[in-house]
């Protein structure tokens, strides 16, 4: 019976795929879908998985060469500060140690204990439910590898059943209490829409509303401002990742010289070889978000149609891409005083002859501190929008270089999330627990949870009611 129990584990449970299709097959049952729907749910998780893990198969066999080449050359490490990059870190490295279906787990467990906190929002005062897919993903996975490392990484044992719970229950804390908060803000910079953010940045979100207008005048619109018609082709994903990729990895591989590189020089000059690398990384990156689309929507469905049954009125904590349409020219300002802030933060890491080099990612880049410019825009103005992505961009490459000091080592590890929750808060979170331990999880928990309670007691009338922080 052992060995059984043990078989279905390690060739069912143990692999995410299979595990992720089953969750969505149930929910659609659950929800009385037909049979055949559930199934056809259950392939398209299943497929959606596999898609996804052939584009970050993709994006570590390209990027690993270079960084090799990098490191051996100049005794530095270069990381890319980029969801993906991140995630494919985590999933890369905790399939070494046959947990990657553990990743599961702890998104259920925490998408749970969302649940749970808005089922007794009397109590909680917890409004919101976190329902970007994608995202819950993305971060379970990378908070899941982080912990692991600085906890129980030595000895390449599997993730503790202890530790896949702490962290589960860490990750549907952090969900439910940063887009409690950054509800009333959301709702200003929305005109009422009736949703939250659940997202990468929902802790600087808020942090960009309150500080912007101490530095700006809401009056001086940053839409009002014309900003140069080139900057709309970055709107497109697929030519801005390769476009950003080019810029930085590009020159990382000329500063290398063709002698590095074992290619085709009968079929490539060394710019056109350049060029066709970089661009594999916006292939990769457009295959693997097929994939993490494919498979999250359907999570999502049968995720979002459970929560509406037994959560009507909570309130929905979606993408932060829904409130560039409220701030058209925001991301834009965003993206460019970010990458300024980046640049300068990057060029000091070369300068202190830092062990790691930053390389700026576009999704950082742009829907990071293109959300921190619409929340700054629309409490502070064009100054505020173009001050607090500056200051971002900086904390995003700082942060991110002091916590890959910790997580370095394994060759999996080739980037961080980069977002600045990721460089602040979770940055801070793993630095603190590779010193102090598990407790230090343990511990955020209750404490985060104080947060909702301070906010209800700012404005109880109105705090289940209208949403603003009157």
């Amino acid at each position: 019976m052992l060995e059984l129990f043990l078989s279905f584990i390690n060739k069912f449970l143990g692999q995410a795929p299979l595990l992720l299709g089953t969750v969505v097959f149930i929910g659609y049952m659950l929800l009385g879908k037909k049979w055949y729907e559930s199934l056809a749910g259950f392939i398209k998780t299943f497929v959606g998985f596999k898609i996804l893990q052939v584009g970050t198969g993709g994006l570590v066999g390209t990027f690993r060469p270079i960084i090799t080449s990098l490191s051996e050359r100049y005794g530095i490490e270069a990381f890319v500060i980029d969801p993906y990059f991140g995630q494919t870190s985590a999933t890369e490295f905790l399939d070494t140690v046959d947990s990657l279906a553990f990743v599961g787990y702890v998104m259920l467990i925490a998408f749970a204990f969302n649940i749970v906190l808005v089922l007794f929002r009397k109590y909680t005062k917890i409004r919101t439910l976190f329902i970007t897919g994608h995202i819950m993903y993305q971060q379970s996975a990378v908070l899941l590898w982080a912990m692991y490392w600085v906890i129980e990484g030595v000895g390449g044992k599997s993730v503790s059943p202890f530790l896949i719970a702490v962290v589960g229950l860490l990750m549907g804390t952090y969900w439910s209490v940063m887009s409690n908060l950054i509800i009333e803000a959301t709702q200003e910079v929305t005109d009422g829409a009736g949703f939250t953010i659940g997202h990468q940045q929902m802790f600087g979100a808020w942090v960009a509303w309150k500080v912007a207008g101490k530095i700006g005048n809401k009056e001086h619109d940053v839409n009002k401002v014309n900003t140069p018609g080139f900057l709309s082709i970055l709107n497109d994903n697929v030519v801005a990742n390769a476009l950003i990729m080019t810029v930085f990895v590009g020159t990382i591989m000329f500063i290398l010289g063709p002698e590095t590189f074992e290619y085709n020089k009968t079929k490539y000059f060394f710019a056109t070889y350049v060029w066709e690398t970089c661009a594999y990384f916006a292939v990769y990156i457009t295959i693997l978000l097929t994939g993490v689309r494919m498979f999250v929507a359907e999570l999502t469905a049968s995720f979002q149609g459970i929560s509406e049954k037994l959560l009507s009125g909570a309130v929905p904590a979606v993408d932060c891409a829904v409130t560039f349409g409220f701030s058209p020219q925001a991301p834009s300002y965003g993206f460019i005083f970010g990458f300024f802030g980046q640049m300068i933060a990057i060029f000091t890491l070369i300068l202190l002859e830092s062990p790691v080099l930053i390389i700026a990612g576009f999704i950082c880049l742009f829907f990071d501190n293109g959300t921190l410019a619409v929340f700054a825009n629309k409490a502070g103005g064009r100054r505020a929008a173009a001050i607090i992505p500056f200051v971002a961009g900086l904390i995003q490459v700082f942060g991110s270089a002091l916590v890959l000091t910790a997580l370095r080592g394994p060759e999996e590890v080739i980037g961080w999330m980069g977002m600045f929750d990721w460089a602040t808060l979770w940055a801070g979170t793993t630095l603190l627990t590779n010193v102090a331990g598990i407790i230090v999880p343990i511990l955020l928990i209750p404490l985060l949870l104080i947060i909702p309670q301070l906010q209800y007691r700012r404005h109880k009338e109105t705090y289940f009611t209208t949403m603003r922080d009157e």
